[in-house]
């Protein structure tokens, strides 16, 4: 289980192919510093507010080399105009959120692992959209001679036009960024939204096979590795109330 912390290298975070990768190159450095002041991201800069979780699972031999393959396996995608989906999500570096050719260098730093979480939208303005509808409703109808429109062809023009909109504007871009202690398997993401939240526990398991845990007594508990009769008593602890309300 995370409960114990991966080995603590003597040198680096693992050697993959004769390589030791630990810190980064300074010229890799210097490429993420320009791209930072363009953007305020949690892990270098920007906001401080950030959820803290704790690792359950165990962790894969060479797991550097594991890692990267599949975050690049799971690495953003960006939205096309003709995709039936609104929204796309995936990983992207910590320090540009174009960037999507991950590496070693642009994903580990020393004895941490950093990530964007990008979640890419289509935003659509309602008034608009209704707008073309009504307009290329009337143009189907004179066409076809007609007063009416069937169902089907409803949704096949709904489409058609919300496709030729989609053309014109740019998806709207979230990206929240996270930070894994490899040592201590510490993990902050920096977003207090519960969809969020949501959002990247299922997708940070379905990348790592790890699951991510709400840092907490519990949390500590695990990681501290206490048997199993105390842990079952934690389970079954409730929050205990200090004051009343009153002054």
């Amino acid at each position: 289980m995370f409960g114990r912390a991966p080995p603590k290298p003597a040198v680096g975070l693992d050697e993959v192919h004769g390589r030791v990768y630990g810190a980064r190159p300074r010229e890799a450095q210097r490429r993420c510093a320009a791209t930072q002041e363009n953007r305020h991201v949690g892990v270098f800069q920007g906001s401080i507010s950030y959820t803290k979780f704790s690792l359950q699972g165990e962790m894969p031999d060479n797991y550097v080399s594991a890692f990267v393959r599949r975050i690049r396996n799971r690495v953003f995608e960006p939205l096309n105009a003709d995709d039936e989906a609104d929204r796309k999500w995936g990983w992207c570096s910590a320090a540009d959120p174009f960037d999507l050719d991950l590496d070693h260098e642009k994903i580990f730093f020393n004895s941490y692992l950093n990530l964007g979480l990008r979640l890419d939208r289509w935003a659509v303005p309602s008034v608009l959209l209704k707008a073309q509808l009504a307009t290329a409703k009337r143009a189907l109808l004179e066409k076809k001679g007609r007063e009416r429109l069937s169902r089907k062809e409803k949704d096949e023009l709904r489409t058609a036009v919300t496709r030729k909109l989609r053309r014109q504007i740019l998806p709207t871009m979230k990206v929240m960024d996270l930070s894994w202690n490899l040592q201590t398997g510490t993990v902050r993401f920096w977003s207090r939204s519960s969809r969020m939240l949501e959002l990247v526990q299922d997708y940070f398991s379905q990348t790592f096979s790890l699951k991510l845990m709400p840092y907490g007594a519990y949390a500590i508990a695990l990681r501290e590795n206490l048997p199993d009769k105390d842990l079952r008593r934690l389970e079954t602890l409730e929050p205990a109330v200090f004051h009343t309300g009153e002054p």
